[in-house]
């Protein structure tokens, strides 16, 4: 029952970090929708990975349009979430990598799940740094970045021009 209750810990704070750090995981499909992800077991294309966390990135500051007082505070959050979408990328090509060990596959998810959580407070603790220099129409719009048209029923929230499956432009904000 212990165990359990760790395990399942663990997953929430999964899920938390997942969402913390959901920039590297925006649109995939054209459309606006999420796709359907990669195949199970298909490996990760590091290098095209970094190019949609980048994407992302770029588009956030884009959207943000800040000034040069705010650009520490969002060079430090855009460096660290860079740097956990690669972490996060080569521990997963890790974990198909072992697929064929069912054990080894469980102690690197743990290994994960952990790594995440630490990640997470440090994405956050960065992310707020960023928000306190932002200004309300700013914080908006980070805000709609983080939340995603769906949960804030923005442009691409649901079917047609635009609306893709409802995913608009995805989770970006808090990592």
């Amino acid at each position: 029952m212990q165990v359990k209750q760790s395990l399942l810990s663990l997953a929430l704070v999964g899920l938390v970090v997942a969402s913390g750090t959901a920039v590297a995981y925006g649109p995939g499909a054209p459309g606006g929708g999420m796709g359907p992800g990669p195949r199970a077991g298909a490996p990760v294309d590091l290098a095209q990975h970094a190019e949609r966390v980048q994407a992302r990135l770029a588009s956030l500051k884009d959207a943000l349009k800040l000034q040069p007082n705010q650009l520490d505070a969002w060079s430090a959050y855009e460096a660290k979430v860079k740097s956990e979408a690669q972490a996060r990328a080569q521990m997963r090509q890790a974990m198909l990598e072992q697929r064929a060990d069912a054990q080894a596959m469980a102690d690197q998810r743990v290994a994960m799940m952990k790594h995440n959580a630490q990640a997470a407070e440090e994405i956050n603790g960065l992310r707020k740094a960023l928000v306190a220099t932002l200004s309300a129409e700013q914080k908006a719009t980070f805000e709609q970045y983080a939340m995603g048209p769906r949960i804030a029923r923005g442009p691409g929230a649901g079917p047609g021009p635009g609306g893709g499956r409802g995913h608009g432009r995805g989770c970006i904000g808090a990592a």
